[in-house]
């Protein structure tokens, strides 16, 4: 009974989470659907624990346990949400394999996957890893949500089972791949690029616009501006915001694409120097069809990745943020060169 109470209790750190999980369910269309996973997820490890006993007590899962309590109470200092929540769910399965061992713990990792399915922002990651629209990322979660519920059943009548070390030397080689991916993103920095938008930048005429109610309360600690500009047939839009303290204003531009059911045809980095670079977007709902380019600067550097900007970001710090987008009418080589016209003017200006 009482390892049974324990177990209950590791719950608690992920419980905390419940106010940041209403907030993203009702404020993502990416992540409304999340709370699904975590039903099925607990239905999952009634199913998995039934009829199971635990064994004796391991230390090796208490040594899990307190890095992941450490990552769960550590969100002021790493400030990613998505990562205290992913280590509350890893206490529970640690706190399983310090008070049951190695099989108890084993016989909750589907249950466990099914929990992870259901950290906010994960479906914007699977649908830019797989440079997909959304509805395939939500597919791909409910399918591997389902492959799960087979396993948990294929634990109970096969008895299936692998020992630690292989499950870990797995998961780190997954981890390390992932990373690598986007290491580039991470490390890249260039000069630093924010730009005063005057009224006439070079051949494009500009102007400011007030931004909306909902705008400025969406970033209520910073300092948002926005213009538009002209050149022949071509409509720039600018967003430009001086970030303030509260990091979680910020988001990568395609996840904001992807909440307003836009689809991303594709995103990579585009170097404009060897010293300076974005991340573009090539975005497209129904007829409209929209080339963005996105960077993070400070006045010592510039970094096109919000993965970068994250990395670097400091309370006290002063930071910007730059979203310019022109249409695709026929041909996206045209609209990336009135971008490439656009940002030169800016630099002659400056």
């Amino acid at each position: 009974m009482i390892k049974v109470i324990l177990l209950f209790l590791s719950a608690v750190p992920l419980a905390c989470q419940i106010p940041y999980f209403i907030h993203a369910w009702t404020g993502s269309r990416l992540d409304h659907w999340d709370w699904i996973y975590y039903l099925l997820g607990v239905g999952a490890m009634v199913g998995a624990l039934y009829d199971r006993k635990p064994g004796k007590f391991d230390w090796r899962g208490v040594a899990l346990l307190l890095i992941m309590l450490i990552l769960t109470f550590s969100r002021s200092y790493h400030q990613i949400n998505a990562l205290s929540i992913a280590a509350g769910v890893g206490v529970i399965f640690a706190a399983a394999w310090s008070i049951g061992a190695w099989a108890f713990a084993y016989a909750l990792l589907p249950a466990i996957f099914i929990l992870l399915m259901g950290t906010p922002s994960s479906s914007y990651h699977i649908s830019l890893l797989l440079n997909s629209p959304v509805w395939v990322a939500w597919g791909v979660k409910l399918l591997l949500a389902m492959i799960c519920l087979a396993w948990i059943l294929g634990n109970r009548k096969f008895k299936w089972q692998i020992k630690p070390g292989t499950f870990f030397f797995v998961a780190a080689v997954l981890a390390t791949g992932l990373l690598l991916m986007h290491t580039k993103e991470l490390y890249f920095t260039g000069k630093a690029f924010t730009p005063d938008f005057p009224v006439k930048a070079g051949e494009f005429f500009g102007r400011s616009i007030e931004p909306d109610n909902n705008t400025k309360r969406f970033f209520a600690t910073s300092t948002v501006r926005q213009y538009r500009y002209m050149k022949n047939d071509y409509d720039i839009s600018v967003l430009a915001v001086k970030c303030g303290k509260n990091i979680h204003e910020i988001h990568p531009a395609s996840h904001c694409l992807r909440t307003s059911l836009w689809r991303v045809n594709d995103e990579k980095l585009h170097y404009l120097q060897d010293n300076f670079a974005v991340t573009e977007i090539d975005a497209q709902k129904g007829s409209s069809r929209y080339l963005v380019w996105v960077w993070f600067s400070s006045e010592e550097f510039s970094t096109p990745s919000f993965l970068g900007f994250r990395r670097q970001f400091k309370v006290k710090g002063n930071y910007f943020t730059y979203q310019i987008s022109v249409p695709v009418h026929k041909n996206r080589e045209k609209s990336q060169a009135v971008l490439h016209d656009f940002i030169k003017s800016l630099e002659n200006n400056k």
